[in-house]
């Protein structure tokens, strides 16, 4: 009888412990099934106010083209360009339904698009930036290697089997830069280039320059730049006064020298190629929308690029 009795009791337990393992189980997958939708809620709470935030930008940044002073003629800067200085006046912190979000704005006519450029253009901004062209030469080929499709290296340059070689992990793309961080893979680069050269670059906009805030070393990348037309705009600039069009600075870098035929037709040619890559207002605007719900949450980021067609509506693309 007693052998029965034991043999019950420790069924009875086994079947308690059966419970309360199907039991915790069930609590875990509920905890889990919670926990995501607790995170996916977040998610969708973090996408909306990025989406927010950035429609009140977007709606400051139309109301500053339609009520602004556009005269072309007007010779300050302030009064001729409403979205002067978008990186100081359009950055901060907005609160959207009482979440904070973080917007930072850039005018992509200042920074260099490095999908974009050529090898001489990184030749020259190397250059410029960091003052020793041996560097700059092997920079520009080794970028230019990256970026190009086929693995055959160029002079100074490196390909493949020469990453493999030096026992470098990350390989070239063979394909345009995702970001401006991935340059820190080519070969040759090093963090105290990459720190100097990163503000000036970017994965984004179309190579148009505005004369009207970019800095030295960007302008010195346009086509038919010189040192003296360089100091001619930067030297505008500092007196607080509008470059209008790139006519007005080649007209005053040739004041007072004699202009012959030729020098008539070259001063033309220069005139022409650096307009063409070139503007004097804000044109595109890269917007970076970053909102968290929760310190433990990860954030929602939207990166947006406006762009601005004379003085109407402007364009909005993001990803």
């Amino acid at each position: 009888m007693r052998p029965r009795r034991g043999v019950a009791l420790l069924a009875a337990l086994w079947l308690v412990v059966a419970i309360a393992v199907v039991s915790l189980q069930f609590s875990l997958d509920a905890r889990e099934r919670r926990a995501l939708g607790i995170a996916a809620s977040d998610r969708g709470i973090e996408r909306a106010a990025t989406s927010g935030a950035l429609m009140m930008v977007y709606a400051k940044l139309d109301y500053a083209l339609r009520t602004a002073n556009t005269n072309p003629r007007a010779s300050t800067l302030r009064s001729s360009d409403p979205w002067l200085d978008v990186d100081s006046v359009y950055s901060g912190t907005y609160q959207v339904d009482s979440l904070p979000v973080h917007v930072r704005a850039r005018d992509l006519g200042t920074q260099l698009n490095i999908n974009s450029l050529t090898e001489d253009e990184f030749r020259t901004f190397f250059t410029f930036l960091l003052k020793d062209q041996s560097t700059a030469e092997a920079l520009a080929a080794c970028i230019m290697d990256w970026r190009d499709l086929d693995d055959n290296p160029r002079p100074r340059g490196a390909e493949k089997a020469d990453y493999i070689k030096a026992g470098l992990l990350t390989l070239p793309a063979n394909g345009p830069f995702r970001e401006v961080e991935d340059l820190v893979n080519v070969k040759g680069m090093t963090p105290e280039i990459f720190a100097a050269i990163q503000p000036f670059l970017t994965v984004r906009g179309n190579n148009t320059i505005n004369l009207n805030s970019a800095p030295a070393p960007v302008l010195r990348v346009l086509p038919g730049m010189t040192d003296a037309i360089l100091a001619q705009i930067l030297g505008l600039r500092a007196q607080g006064r509008r470059i209008q069009s790139v006519a007005q600075v080649m007209g005053a870098v040739q004041r007072g020298r004699p202009m012959t035929a030729v020098l008539a037709t070259a001063n033309a040619q220069a005139t022409q190629r650096l307009a063409a890559r070139s503007t004097v207002d804000t044109q595109n605007v890269e917007f970076v929308v970053t909102a968290r719900v929760g310190a433990q949450s990860h954030a929602a980021q939207l990166v947006a690029t406006l762009q601005r067609t004379g003085n109407q509506f402007p364009q909005v693309r993001w990803r």
